[in-house]
């Protein structure tokens, strides 16, 4: 539950828009009696690109929305936003902006060890939108003329160096410091490249020495000052403001949103980490945050102490669900689809996605394509993600770590056409274990509220406890070995006297009123573990029913096992979804 908050005093008015790559979404907060509530949302196209060339122009769009559903008046005749807000009722008080319209930042990532120093790189860079255009390194086998045409042909915003732990060797990170400054002389960019180098504390010197004829230089902390540590918030830091200044400000049209707004701009996936980060410390434990975007998939650990972000930005459901095909066959993505599909059919399918991102399913085929990709782009991306944290893997999938809720956010999960639907999408792709509650951003203002829970977090608070939030229930999913047939968990609902028990290799979903709490026993057999040790159970567990229809018990096994006949597989998709409702 969410701590009771006071109510405000001579509370302000909120107007916040998120500025993505295909859409803009605008949400209007007010206070509604005795606390802050989401008075209306609008979405409309984002016009970042010709023929408007003008992010403006798609925010106020959907504020005349809002202005048409609440008859509030936001913006004066010369189309300007009304500050602060009029007796009359017209205006808001404050204008907040969060982004993922800018491009991805170009970076060349330079470092000696690729499991040490590069990993330590990628994880600074995790909270932007980056594009890792090339990459050097002592297992790089090209030659220095090879490597330096790399380097020019990259053409990257940023170059961003590291290795050696402070005090170690020099000698091989100054040589690839010197193939990048060949290349990077002999480059024509239109802007002045910027070199971040955060690597050995002791080549500082000679690196700004090196490169401040041509370049920008930043110099940061190293982000790996010995094998065993990591150091990554000042370098993160550095990231974030080229990042802003880069790509954030240079958006067209984005002035005037900026004169707007009373608070700084955030990247989207920044104020999603927030906002992830605020409710692990309100409900003090861990959450696992899901952000399926058009343009990027971001995923947020977060627990009361902090959060780490993973961007990628190679992968989403719009333009660049094309780079699929590179990490997986057709055959691969046509597998979670309950229906005969060639792979012809489906290689077409992602590649006019991409051309068309937003476009809707039609068909029910079409839906089953895209939901099966929905799929396979999180499960690359977590498999990428997985690999920079360091994370364990269950065969070729990651194995979470223990979460108690799954935050996720994307219009093709929160406008499925059964909660259902959503929910085997997240459990499919993401295989989590053990025993959590999950929610989706219905309306999509979690951006918008984690750049609010800086500035006023009474706000951010009494408007999630009004239910923004669409609460598909709670999954109990055991880990480890069982007997396909045989008794895996065995479920008593106290509350309402239901009783029963799941099969390892099924899916069940036990019925309770969406928002009724009820007490649950649980009791897995064997060795496996929902989260509390190999064979313990749980006694009158407390939960609650969302909007799936009940307590869902996923007892399919880890790594899930797909029959390898077609039609046997096929099968089972159309049962799974069954289950769920779908």
């Amino acid at each position: 539950m969410m701590p009771k908050i006071p109510e405000p005093e001579n509370p302000d008015s909120y107007l916040i828009a998120d500025v993505g790559r295909m859409t803009t979404t605008v949400v209007l907060l007010d206070v509604v009696g005795a606390s802050y509530r989401l008075i209306a949302r609008a979405t409309a196209p984002t016009t970042a690109v010709p023929p408007w060339s003008d992010v403006t122009i798609g925010v106020t769009q959907a504020i005349r929305q809002i202005t048409r559903t609440t008859g509030r008046q936001l913006m004066n005749e010369r189309g300007y936003l009304i500050q602060p807000a009029q007796q009359n009722g017209a205006g808001i008080d404050h204008f907040g902006l969060v982004t993922s319209a800018g491009l991805p930042l170009r970076t060349l990532l330079a470092g000696l060890y690729e499991d040490v120093s590069l990993i330590s790189a990628r994880k600074a860079l995790g909270a932007i939108y980056y594009e890792e255009v090339e990459t050097l390194s002592l297992a790089d086998t090209r030659d220095e003329a090879e490597q330096v045409t790399a380097v020019i042909e990259a053409k990257p915003d940023v170059t961003f160096i590291t290795g050696g732990t402070d005090g170690g060797a020099e000698a091989r990170l100054m040589q690839l410091m010197d193939v990048i400054n060949l290349g990077l002389q002999v480059s024509h960019t239109a802007q002045r490249p910027q070199v971040i180098y955060a690597g050995n504390i002791n080549l500082r010197e000679p690196a700004r020495q090196l490169f401040s004829n041509k370049a920008n230089v930043h110099v940061a902390n190293n982000v790996r000052p010995t094998l065993d540590s990591e150091q990554l918030n000042d370098a993160a830091r550095i990231v974030t403001g080229l990042y802003d200044e880069l790509k954030i400000q240079t958006l067209p049209g984005i002035q005037e949103l900026l004169d707007w707004s009373s608070f700084p701009v955030q990247a989207t996936a920044r104020a999603f980490a927030h906002i992830s980060q605020y409710f692990a410390a309100l409900q003090n434990q861990r959450i696992l945050g899901v952000d399926l975007g058009g343009s990027s998939v971001s995923f947020i650990l977060a627990n009361p102490a902090g959060e780490q972000v993973s961007v990628q930005s190679d992968l989403g459901m719009g333009q660049p669900i094309q780079n699929l095909l590179d990490k997986v066959t057709p055959e691969t993505i046509s597998q979670w689809v309950p229906v005969e599909v060639s792979a012809t059919d489906t290689a077409d399918f992602i590649l006019n996605k991409s051309i068309h991102p937003q476009t809707i399913p039609m068909t029910e085929l079409e839906l089953h394509l895209e939901q099966a990709a929905a799929r396979e782009v999180l499960r690359c991306a977590l498999t990428k993600t997985a690999e920079n944290w360091g994370w364990d893997f269950n065969g070729p999938q990651p194995a979470l770590p223990a979460f108690g809720l799954l935050l996720a956010r994307g219009s093709l999960l929160a406008d499925s056409p059964r909660p259902g639907q959503a929910l085997l999408v997240l459990l499919d792709a993401l295989q989590p274990t053990g025993t959590f509650s999950v929610a989706v951003d219905q309306y999509g203002v979690l951006p918008a509220l984690g750049l609010l829970a800086s500035h006023a977090p009474e706000a951010a608070v009494q408007v999630l406890e009004a239910g923004v939030l669409s609460d598909l229930g709670w999954v109990i999913a055991p880990s480890g070995k069982g007997q396909l047939g045989k008794t895996a968990v065995k479920v008593s609902i106290e509350t309402t006297g239901m009783e029963g028990e799941v099969e390892f290799g099924k899916i069940e979903i036990f019925p309770i009123p969406p928002g009724q709490l009820v007490e649950v026993t649980v009791q897995p057999t064997g060795k496996l573990d929902i989260g509390f040790g190999p064979g313990q159970g749980r006694q009158k567990m407390k939960i609650h029913g969302g909007i799936v229809g009940g307590l869902v018990i996923d007892a399919r096994g880890r790594p899930l096992t797909l029959p390898s006949d077609e039609e046997e597989r096929r099968a089972l998709m159309r049962k799974w979804l069954w289950d769920m409702g779908g």
